[in-house]
């Protein structure tokens, strides 16, 4: 009877705790699923630093997502050079973050999340120099975001090697929040 009720209790709080989350928005599951893991453990306080290992591996799969597409579609050979250096940042990020999420035992996701993914498809509906605007702009927007977020992150995150990733990373997000607004002053004067 109680084995019931515990398996009865479990499957309702499964499926009210996944209507908080976004069905598809995959940043809010991984980082729902690391909470609840600290927890588990009786590590209390981690919502953040889940929070923001989920979204800075969101944030890189964009990165490499939107430069694999400025290589094929980008017609100015400064953008796609660019992309270029910014997939290889981002894909390093990325294996960085792997390794800390394993760690540390976060759960990443492992497809964009959704406002990402929106984010992706703004850039991926134009075409010519339309594209490579587009591009710019979304990582410079993207960029200046999550500077803002590893900088607070640096500062304020629980663990250790979460504030250690989030400041190693800062050099590298200044770089190409830098190199995108030169690109894109240059091109917006055509």
């Amino acid at each position: 009877m109680i084995n019931r009720v515990t398996v009865y209790a479990a499957c309702v709080l499964l499926v009210f705790g996944s209507v908080g989350c976004s069905a598809n928005d995959s940043v809010e599951q991984a980082a729902e699923q690391s909470a609840q893991q600290f927890e588990a453990a009786g590590v209390q306080g981690m919502e953040n630093d889940a929070l923001f290992m989920a979204e800075a591996a969101s944030a890189s799969m964009l990165q490499v997502q939107l430069s694999e597409l400025a290589l094929e579609k980008a017609v100015s050979p400064e953008v796609k050079e660019m992309a270029q250096q910014m997939a290889t940042g981002h894909r390093e990020m990325g294996e960085d973050l792997q390794d800390i999420a394993t760690q540390g035992n976060f759960v990443l996701p492992t497809m964009l999340g959704a406002a990402h993914q929106k984010v992706y498809d703004q850039v991926n509906a134009e075409s010519g120099i339309g594209f490579d605007l587009s591009y710019l702009k979304r990582v410079h927007e993207e960029h200046d975001q999550l500077l803002k977020r590893y900088e607070d992150m640096a500062e304020s995150a629980k663990t250790m090697e979460v504030k250690q990733f989030a400041s190693k990373q800062l050099p590298l997000l200044k770089q190409h929040l830098q190199r995108a607004e030169a690109l894109e002053d240059r091109l917006g004067d055509i």
